[in-house]
């Protein structure tokens, strides 16, 4: 005779089930670390305002929206997510070692109030803003383009895109608050009051010394600045672009957080062709205006919503036309050791539809044709003869073609004219 035995379950172990169960209730969404996400109907749907879809955590959010007249931020239901939080503004020493916060909504003060070091360029490091690592999962059904994000690993399919740094995941990257300057010792610099390095001197070519600034010579600038120091660009930048994308609900970056200076470009080597200065934006995490010249910040970087300088990005090159990347910021301006995604782009065009690449995000498809106000309302331009260095963003002198999305694939790594600018990426000191 089976002797039939019964195991009672300790009361710790029976509410554990309970609250395990909830979460697959749940659809599988943790309470702990919530899963983010939306699909992007790019091809059935090509109005910027209406494509994007709401999944996970944030089905029933309310977006994020720009007043641009009171250059204010309402975050909808997203003030208290707490990635959004740890966004925060700091001074760093070269290699990205924290020294102190900045008052989020007056840089010119440390978090304390006393005077900060935001304009001082003999201070030994830079004013960066802080991007938490997160996780990504990124896929295509047809057409529609899947996104969830969430702050820890729920599964392997959630990767850290843009946080892996040559084999070394890094817990968070410090993003450029101000664009890319050479300092008088050769480094790249993130500093206030500072002309960007090549409209110093407002020279179409060249910056104040009199030397041409191509890919290389902003890399020697980039590494004169820390060993560990990156081009602002490669999966970084796809990843905040996305949860721009996701925070507005919206494909058109420019009607979300502003139009920076996407038309300030004036005809003219005296007036720096319409470029500024690097200054302080107030308003806090973002600013955004509508009058095309003006400074504006997403994620504190005015790197990110002002449109006045291309960024080069060295991370995706297109030779002849074929596509290849960096998933991890290793740099080779001939694509050689890159990732090969399978994807060419032929022509200029307006995207509308994107290819998704494991580990590094989404770039340019030519399958559906959008305009500067639908699909993704940026440009892509292309020579698909050349083994062209992608810049990102765009500049003052594109007006609507600039955006989050907006690509050029059109020119060779030492191609240097004004308004091909680069700017500094650090990540976190690695763990011994």
């Amino acid at each position: 005779m089976t002797e039939n035995k019964v195991f009672i379950a300790e009361q710790e172990t029976l509410l554990e089930v309970k609250e395990q169960t909830e979460k697959l209730i749940r659809n599988l969404i943790p309470t702990d670390a919530p899963i983010y996400g939306m699909v992007i109907h790019e091809a059935s749907d090509l109005n910027p305002a209406t494509r994007v879809e709401y999944l996970g955590a944030n089905k029933d959010f309310k977006p994020m929206s720009m007043n641009m007249a009171t250059h204010a931020m309402d975050y909808g239901s997203w003030a208290d997510w707490s990635w959004l939080k740890a966004n925060v503004p700091v001074m760093c020493g070269w290699d990205g070692e924290i020294k102190y916060y900045l008052n989020p909504d007056d840089y010119t003060k440390k978090a304390d109030g006393t005077a900060s070091d935001v304009s001082n360029a003999s201070f030994a490091g830079n004013a960066m803003a802080v991007i938490k690592k997160i996780y990504k999962k990124e896929y295509k059904v047809g057409s529609d383009r899947y996104v969830y994000f969430c702050e820890r690993q729920v599964d392997p399919d959630f990767q850290p895109v843009g946080f892996n740094v040559k084999g070394k995941v890094r817990d968070y990257m410090l993003i450029p608050m101000f664009y890319g300057s050479i300092d008088g010792n050769g480094r790249m610099r993130s500093i206030a009051g500072q002309w960007s390095c090549l409209t110093a001197s407002g020279s179409s070519s060249d910056n104040s010394s009199g030397t041409a600034i191509g890919t290389t010579e902003q890399n020697t600038a980039i590494l004169k600045t820390s060993a560990n120091g990156l081009f602002f660009g490669g999966p970084l930048t796809n990843t905040l672009a996305d949860i721009c994308v996701m925070l507005t609900r919206s494909t058109d970056s420019q009607s979300s957080f502003g139009s920076g200076m996407c038309s300030s470009y004036v005809e003219d080597k005296a007036q720096h062709y319409g470029t500024q200065i690097n200054k302080v934006v107030g308003g806090g995490q973002f600013y955004g205006s509508d009058d095309n010249k003006s400074f504006n910040k997403i994620f504190h970087s005015a790197v990110l919503g002002s449109y006045m300088l291309w960024q080069r990005d060295p991370y995706m090159v297109a030779v002849n036309g074929r596509i290849k990347v960096s998933t991890d910021y290793t740099y080779n301006l001939s694509g050689d050791g890159y990732l090969d995604t399978g994807c060419n782009v032929t022509a200029n065009h307006y995207n509308a539809t994107m290819h998704v690449v494991k580990g590094f995000g989404a770039i340019p498809s030519e399958e559906i044709e959008g305009t500067s106000a639908t699909g993704y309302c940026d440009h892509t331009w292309v020579n698909a003869t050349i083994t062209a260095v992608w810049l990102r963003f765009g500049s003052c002198a594109d007006g609507l073609d600039d955006g989050l999305w907006a690509r050029d694939l059109h020119i060779v790594a030492a191609n240097a004219w004004w308004h091909y600018g680069a700017s500094l990426l650090l990540p976190a000191p690695a763990a011994a």
